[in-house]
């Protein structure tokens, strides 16, 4: 990245909850002076009204659609746009999405970006909930570094859930932005930051379930057993609060690329939640990524 000052961050998927989150902590800071906002299919309707915010409809799913005139001039890429940005998503819907993830990065290097950051998820590493990776698995062992397990398995209450197809366009995305990085000639870096468990709105982790539900009080739902004990510990543990994202994506634009061990990197986006399986210190080495919040301090009684 060039002098942190200045900069011009494009941001995906602008109306959902992780883009919106970002552009309102990039207008917080006095060194984005401009943003560009990929909405699809329609602007909302509590759009922030901000000179430095350019609201644009964007079909990505068109390699040569329109949006690409807005990538001209651009600092950073932050994508968060998915054709279906839940677990549940098909195969359709995944490989749409990771052809937005192709369409972007080929523009973001032609147009001369310097910085992709990119909405990973943990599913990437769903298969270390259970079975023998769990079982081997130490807390805070689970690096950013050790062999991907895309998947996770759940029951929600009513069914298995498995997000296998959704973790395999997340995973394909990081290594395509890697290699696309890696190919670059120091012109491009990549970060793929693989999120927690972030809710809308408040993000109140007294709304975390064993179920991957959310809602009031959701955490009283269907943990009753061995199986989902560990669900919900596995949930608690990959909570990211607004605070910490904010903190996560500012660090992730701005850090310094120099001492990274290759031009494309991936990182844990968690908070600091006690006894969770998911390792900081990529994070804090790599971007200066250091969490304030934990998860079962906020769900302590008040005094």
């Amino acid at each position: 990245m060039r002098e942190t000052q200045g900069l011009v961050v494009l941001v995906t998927g602008a109306g959902g909850n992780l883009g919106a989150k970002a552009i309102k902590a990039l207008l917080a800071t006095d060194w984005c002076s401009r943003i560009v906002g990929l909405y699809w299919p329609a602007l909302p309707a509590d759009l922030p009204s901000n000179a430095k915010l350019e609201p644009v409809i964007a079909d990505l799913t068109r390699a040569d659609g329109p949006w690409r005139k807005h990538m001209r001039g651009v600092d950073c890429v932050l994508h968060f746009a998915a054709v279906n940005p839940f677990p549940d998503a098909s195969w359709q819907e995944a490989t749409a999405s990771f052809d937005i993830t192709v369409n972007l990065g080929l523009c973001a290097a032609a147009e001369g970006v310097s910085r992709f950051v990119f909405g990973s998820s943990n599913h990437v590493m769903g298969g270390y909930k259970d079975g023998v990776l769990a079982a081997a698995l130490l807390p805070g062992g689970l690096y950013d570094h050790l062999p991907p397990a895309p998947g996770t398995h759940w029951h929600d209450g009513q069914k298995l859930m498995d997000s296998t197809i959704y973790a395999t366009s997340k995973l394909m995305g990081e290594r395509f932005l890697r290699g696309l990085a890696a190919g670059s000639g120091g012109r491009l870096s990549s970060v793929s930051l693989r999120i927690g468990w972030i809710l809308p709105g408040e993000n109140d982790p007294r709304d975390i379930s064993a179920t991957g539900s959310h809602g009031s009080g959701s955490t009283t739902h269907f943990h009753a057993g061995p199986d989902e004990a560990r669900n919900l510990s596995w949930f608690r543990g990959m909570w990211l609060s607004n605070e910490d994202f904010q903190h996560l994506i500012l660090a992730a634009i701005s850090a310094d690329a120099e001492s990274w061990p290759q031009p494309g990197i991936v990182v844990n986006g968690v908070s600091a939640n006690t006894g969770m399986d998911w390792s900081l210190t990529g994070g804090a080495e790599r971007i200066g990524y250091h969490p304030q919040d934990n998860l079962f301090a906020r769900l302590m009684p008040a005094d």
